[in-house]
């Protein structure tokens, strides 16, 4: 439909468009499953802001329109006379409703992450929000304080243009002043001093920054700079600036020539980005960090248990070795992997903390790898507890727990090293698989199995490859390196290893 009409407004939210043609017809595409635009099912969601009818069967005065604004899932479209239209997810902004119902005209209106705001025609020195308390105190640069009421700081003058970002709100006065009302901190880079016959004409906002524009063509940057959204480059600081443009964490300006002068703040992410924006390259070191965790502590737990029972089953022998060895039959024969799904999934219909889960998942993989271990130590127990220095040992009269634990260990403990690097490898990878089965660490706590686990649709296997690809990559190397670790130890203190190796 658009492919051959001369647009004149069009405007962007996180999964839907809205253009308007020359010809005053209002074109939409993207998601409208809570009422984006067009006709929806409103019983299916009451929370949803209906596209009037008017919009979607007949056409608009184009001359008329002074602001087209499209947010998260939410549209406004503001006439010259400050009559208005606004639709969209009225669960995404808490006033919407109030902006619906409402019969007053606006000079501007826009949103913040949840507020919609407008400043009426008829109060051109308020900011309306439908509801009470809401950005009552302004300050003149963003530098915390108590700030003070909005009607002392404007006086007589005049909000001309309303520019928000996710959580405060810029305001442009007609004298080329500004004010910011909303959660402002000390981290914030604050305005610099203009000269005396020096005015800002636009204000751009970002997520967490505002860009400027002065009537000498001067350009500057303040709010949050974690991205280097506030360090002007210096073309950028030479003037000569005529038009200004901001992204998420990015600002743009044009020349007079309309010619893009220069751009700054993020450049984008080494790794990309998962589905909700979230930059994988800090996902997948907070992922491991968490993998490793869990597989580390469930390794101390599995060596905990497999060298007491190993220990005390291969020194006392008789009873207790047949007691024990039955025991660690028993714990072999569990099928590990379901039955470790089994008290996840049960784990899963409790009322836990998340802590207080991924610690049971740690206990859980440890109480039933140590078998293994068990069996290992008992063999090498055997065989040490016929040397010389057990017997003087037994000759001096020293305790059996202390002869085991104290003499035998130690003399054992290379082969046990080996063992439990090897087993740490082989945890992280089953909390892996646990996680991407679904039955592990659940988002948004990263892992590298539910990362894995979140990227499992062909869709996103096909088109989105880097947010699987980079954590099996970690994976796979971390585990290894773990491994090639544990073949060196082994050949290290294995008389009998090749010593060129």
């Amino acid at each position: 439909e658009v492919k051959n009409t001369q647009i004149a407004y069009v405007s962007a939210g996180i999964d839907h468009i809205v253009a308007i043609g020359e010809n005053g017809k209002v074109y939409a595409w993207g998601n409208n499953r809570l009422g984006q635009y067009g006709r929806v099912d409103e019983q299916a969601n009451s929370t949803i802001i209906p596209m009037p009818d008017e919009l979607i069967d007949g056409t608009i005065d184009v001359n008329n329109i002074k602001k087209l604004d499209c947010v998260y899932q939410a549209t406004v479209i503001l006439m010259k006379d400050g009559s208005y239209y606004i639709w969209g997810n009225g669960n995404a902004y808490s006033n919407m409703e109030k902006f619906q119902n409402s019969r007053n005209k606006f000079t501007d209106i826009s949103f913040t992450l949840n507020n919609v705001v407008g400043v009426k025609t008829s109060s051109p020195r308020k900011i309306f929000t439908g509801k009470r308390g809401l950005y009552t105190k302004v300050h003149s640069d963003l530098v915390q304080g108590d700030g003070v009421s909005l009607s002392q700081f404007i006086g007589d003058r005049k909000i001309t243009a309303l520019v928000p970002s996710n959580n405060m709100i810029c305001l442009l006065l007609d004298d080329g002043n500004v004010c910011f009302a909303g959660d402002i901190n000390d981290n914030f880079v604050s305005m610099p001093k203009l000269a005396a016959d020096e005015k800002i004409v636009d204000v751009k906002a970002g997520t967490y920054h505002f860009t400027m524009l002065t009537n000498k063509g001067n350009v500057f940057t303040i709010g949050k700079n974690e991205h280097n959204q506030c360090n002007l480059p210096k073309s950028a600081e030479e003037g000569g600036i005529s038009r200004i443009y901001a992204g998420a964490f990015q600002s743009y300006a044009v020349d007079k020539n309309d010619d893009l002068a220069s751009k700054w703040g993020l450049k984008g992410y080494l790794f990309g980005t998962g589905s909700k924006g979230e930059p994988i390259l800090e996902r997948v070191i907070h992922g491991g960090r968490m993998t490793m965790t869990v597989g580390a502590v469930a390794v101390i737990i599995s060596t905990i248990i497999g060298i007491i029972i190993g220990c005390l089953s291969g020194y006392f022998g008789g009873k207790v070795d047949i007691f024990l060895m039955r025991v660690t039959e028993i714990v072999s024969a569990i099928p590990f992997l379901p039955f470790a799904l089994l008290l996840s999934a049960v784990m899963g219909r409790m009322t836990i903390s998340e802590g207080a889960r991924i610690f049971i998942i740690m206990c859980i993989l440890g109480v039933l790898s140590w078998p293994g271990l068990a069996r290992l130590v008992r063999g090498q127990v055997l065989v040490a507890r016929e040397n010389e220095y057990v017997m003087a040992a037994k000759a001096m009269g020293v305790k059996e727990t202390r002869i085991a634990f104290k003499h035998i260990l130690p003399n054992v403990i290379s082969v046990i090293l080996v063992t439990l690097t090897l087993d740490f490898a082989g945890c992280m990878l089953t909390e892996s698989s646990l996680s991407y089965l679904g039955f592990g660490v659940q988002a948004p706590r990263p892992t590298w199995g539910n990362m894995l686990n979140a990227a499992s649709n062909s869709i996103t296997i096909k088109n989105f490859w880097w947010q699987w690809f980079f954590p099996a990559l970690f994976l796979s190397i971390t585990t290894i390196c773990i491994n090639i670790i544990g073949d060196t130890i082994r050949d290290a203190v294995d008389p009998k290893s090749n010593s060129g190796r």
